[in-house]
């Protein structure tokens, strides 16, 4: 029999943690990095309410959950299943199941926004630039979606490594060949490949297998998220300071 559902919008707030507290406690720690990281920021010139974005915003606003989309799953099931091998009635009840898709504020809302300003700023006005990004999104996206895998309860799990290794990559080639600006490269890739390959792609897996709440940027995608995101700014900080 047919599962049926039934989506509508809804918008609402949620807060938890999207990593493992012990992880994010780790994160925290390791904030006199993040200081370092936005003083080298704002000195080589960018702006301190975006730097101060990239390096806390994203972390302190990793709690909340902006409910998006309410799926409602009506499964339908035959009641006591042995009763009616013998007396064959027609009986057919109704189990009724919710999914919830949020987006995580600082995995998914902040990292878009932050992106497309990048975008604009520092990398549309170059043709080559951004049609090695294009690719480099296609490319990144697709290995990130290839390696990932929607783990019910928890959501959609992708390897940490893997995205930075490929926003590094993708980044050194474009800052040597078309000197593109390393920051807004480096951080919109990671990010936007990042969300897409293992969040976007895995949605249709995630309406079939889900249910409960399920965060665009959080869960298991987050800390990718944000490490890949922490690894590009060092990245464009070291870049701007030494060379």
């Amino acid at each position: 029999m047919p599962v049926e559902y039934q989506v509508r919008p809804r918008l609402g707030v949620r807060f938890s943690l999207p990593v493992h507290l012990i992880l994010f406690i780790g994160f925290l720690l390791i904030s006199p990095l993040l200081l370092f990281v936005f003083l080298v920021l704002v000195s080589i010139g960018v702006n301190p309410l975006l730097a101060l974005t990239l390096t806390l915003g994203s972390l302190l606003t990793s709690y909340i959950n902006v409910t998006i989309v309410e799926i409602t799953y009506y499964t339908p099931f035959a009641p006591f299943g042995d009763f009616m091998k013998l007396f064959p009635i027609p009986i057919v009840m109704q189990r009724v199941d919710k999914l919830f898709i949020e987006l995580n504020v600082g995995g998914a809302i902040i990292p878009v926004a932050v992106s497309i300003y990048l975008i604009l700023t520092y990398l549309i006005n170059n043709t080559a630039v951004m049609a090695l990004f294009i690719i480099s999104l296609i490319i990144s996206s697709f290995i990130n979606w290839l390696d990932s895998r929607v783990i019910p309860g928890i959501g959609v799990a992708l390897p940490t490594a893997l995205p930075v290794l490929l926003t590094l990559t993708f980044t050194l080639i474009a800052t040597i060949l078309f000197h593109a600006n390393p920051l807004g490269f480096s951080y919109s890739l990671g990010s936007l490949s990042t969300l897409i390959g293992a969040d976007l792609l895995n949605i249709g897996r995630v309406v079939r297998s889900m249910r409960g709440y399920v965060a665009i940027g959080g869960a298991g995608v987050f800390d990718g998220i944000y490490i890949t995101g922490l690894a590009s700014l060092v990245l464009a900080s070291l870049y701007r300071v030494f060379i």
